[in-house]
């Protein structure tokens, strides 16, 4: 492979992988890892958007009222090309926040499960992993439309 290509692949590996961002983070923090977002008129949300084969990821995250993140997801636009590794990604950064945590838990298609006090039921083709020590929970669907989520209890 040569030089020209490898750049490439590594420059639109960096701009898939937003890998850096967390739930907690204010805006700037975020910022500082992905770049200025697209103009937003909601003050409590932020979207980027990033180059994949076939098209865009949008990424979005919602605010809480002290500026902290306590949503973020991932989801591509129209045909883009939406890879397991790009939403694993997405899931290992979040998961830096229950970092030897003991209580993180994953649930499969049709398992129960239990996050902010409130009972939920994974969808067909849904993967959920929730601590609850660590205020996190990640949803992802495998569906035809992929997205991944993750949140914190304020969301529900």
């Amino acid at each position: 492979m040569n030089k020209a290509l490898r750049f490439s692949l590594f420059a639109v590996t960096l701009l898939v992988s937003p890998a850096h961002a967390v739930l907690g983070e204010t805006l700037e923090q975020l910022k500082a890892h992905m770049g200025k977002p697209e103009p937003q008129t909601r003050k409590d949300a932020a979207v980027w958007f990033f180059e994949v084969e076939d098209g865009r990821l949008v990424y979005t995250v919602t605010f809480n009222a002290k500026g902290l993140s306590i949503a973020e997801g991932l989801k591509p636009l129209k045909r883009a090309l939406f890879t397991s590794k790009a939403a694993q990604d997405f899931i290992d950064a979040q998961l830096t926040l229950a970092k030897d945590s003991k209580t993180v838990r994953t649930f499969k298609p049709g398992e129960t499960y239990t996050f902010g006090g409130k009972p939920f039921t994974c969808g067909p083709q849904e993967y959920v992993t929730v601590d609850e020590a660590s205020d996190l929970a990640i949803v992802w669907n495998r569906t035809r439309l992929p997205t991944v989520i993750a949140f914190r209890r304020e969301m529900l």
